[in-house]
């Protein structure tokens, strides 16, 4: 045998390993890409939410807007960190207002802590000054037994001009009762 026909022997044996490692490493990266998007809970979009929460309730207006420096932004909100959730009617039951004197529309997701892993069991749609949350609707995929929970509010902030997302966000610890 030639020395062209063995390199030319070799190369077609060494082709079909390429193939494999390359197919190998395609699996893998989407199997990671995957498992990050299974696992994370949440959507924090960069742009608020078009519509406004279903069971947002407006509020009476408290008068003006707090006043801010030129590209800054102020908040104010008043919230109750105990969270009661009825599985039975799917709804969690929470008492959570964004007041009118705010800057800044919110989206409120509140989360039950399971050592070091977090479940969002509710999230609302665009919370705008001036409302006030007392109900949510229970996640569908939501299955946690009656007790008490550690948990917490995630309150992701929009610009209520333009609708983009803020830089800061809050976290409030909360304790929740699944009945």
């Amino acid at each position: 045998m030639t020395k062209e026909k063995k390199e030319k022997a070799t190369s077609k044996k060494i082709m079909p390993i390429y193939i494999v490692l390359v197919l190998l490493i395609v699996v893998c990266i989407s199997l990671i890409i995957y498992l990050i998007a299974i696992n994370r809970q949440t959507l924090t979009p960069d742009y608020a939410p078009g519509t406004i929460d279903v069971n947002a309730i407006k509020e009476k207006d408290s008068g003006e807007k707090m006043s801010v420096s030129q590209g800054g932004g102020a908040v104010s909100i008043a919230y109750s960190n105990i969270v009661s959730v009825d599985t039975k009617n799917k709804k969690v039951k929470l008492y959570f207002k964004n007041p009118s004197v705010s800057r800044e529309s919110i989206v409120l997701e509140v989360i039950v802590l399971q050592g070091e892993k977090e479940y969002v069991i509710a999230q609302s749609d665009l919370l705008p000054p001036g409302y006030a949350l007392y109900n949510l609707e229970l996640t569908a995929k939501t299955k946690l037994p009656a007790g008490g929970y550690k948990g917490k509010f995630r309150i992701t902030y929009y610009n209520e001009e333009t609708s983009e997302k803020e830089i800061i966000n809050t976290e409030i610890e909360a304790s929740i009762e699944v009945k």
